[in-house]
């Protein structure tokens, strides 16, 4: 979600039951553009808090020339001082999805997750990471799997840069209860010709990314119209407190996740 839209979406982001409060937007807006400035950022955008014991964590995004390639991620529990997250490591994501336990809100506490299916006398069945890895595991297997934008909203230029879509001027009501119309933020991992093979109106500038609807199991997204149909709103089941929203014919959405970074692995059972 752009910072400095915050105030003028807010009535729509309401993650959990939680709305975003006045002074945290206030907060927000400050210190991001700080380093937005500081880090010479063209997006800015807050992506959402995690639970924890202590403090909660309150994470933003710094995109600079490309918006799939180029984006930074960074932390704060004070609203004030921002820490770049590291870059994930395959172990520190496996590893994510096996803690139960809540976050405690210090990145650089020492933390022990268990890997059940190892067995007993597996020296790799108990793992030492820490808080930050652990986080970091988890905001990339969220962002894998539920980071998402309208389509439309990025595009791909001739030099192959992924920019933010000046244009965009939003989904119409029939577009916005397709699931195929929302694409996943990140480097493709289906075929290029997928969307092509799907779709009448391809436009390679537009589709290059994934659509959701490609997603397993069928029914992994909860695809709602609200507000008489004017407001989009998808949640994602396997991220409870992933939400994205879209105001139909018009260039305002964005996403924001709100929970305690624990996967429902149960989805498939459940649809």
């Amino acid at each position: 979600m752009n910072v400095h839209k915050l105030w003028e979406v807010r009535e729509y982001m309401n993650v959990n039951g939680n709305m975003l409060s006045s002074e945290l937007i206030s907060m927000l807006q400050n210190s991001l553009t700080m380093l937005q400035t500081e880090n010479h950022f063209t997006h800015m955008q807050y992506w959402g808090q995690l639970y924890a014991v202590d403090g909660d964590y309150h994470i933003a995004v710094g995109i600079t020339n490309d918006a799939v390639a180029d984006r930074r991620y960074f932390y704060t529990t004070d609203l004030k001082n921002w820490a770049l997250l590291p870059k994930a490591k395959r172990r520190h994501r496996l590893l994510s999805l096996l803690a139960t336990f809540p976050f405690r809100g210090d990145p650089t506490l020492k933390v022990k997750i268990l890997d059940e299916a190892q067995e007993e006398n597996n020296p790799d069945r108990c793992q030492v990471i820490t808080e930050e890895s652990r986080m970091a595991g988890t905001i990339a297997n969220i962002c894998d799997e539920a980071e998402i934008c309208a389509r439309g909203q990025l595009i791909k230029q001739p030099d192959g840069r992924v920019v933010i879509n000046s244009n965009f001027y939003g989904l119409t009501g029939s577009e916005a209860q397709q699931l195929k119309s929302y694409l996943h933020i990140r480097p493709p991992q289906h075929q290029w010709n997928s969307n092509l093979l799907s779709r009448q109106d391809y436009n390679y500038s537009m589709d290059f990314l994934d659509s959701i609807d490609q997603d397993i199991p069928n029914g992994c997204w909860n695809l709602s119209l609200e507000q008489t149909g004017s407001i989009a709103y998808l949640k994602s089941l396997y991220w409870p407190g992933m939400t994205y929203f879209h105001q139909i014919r018009t260039p305002d959405a964005g996403f924001l996740y709100i929970g305690n970074g624990r996967k429902n692995l149960d989805v498939p059972f459940l649809v």
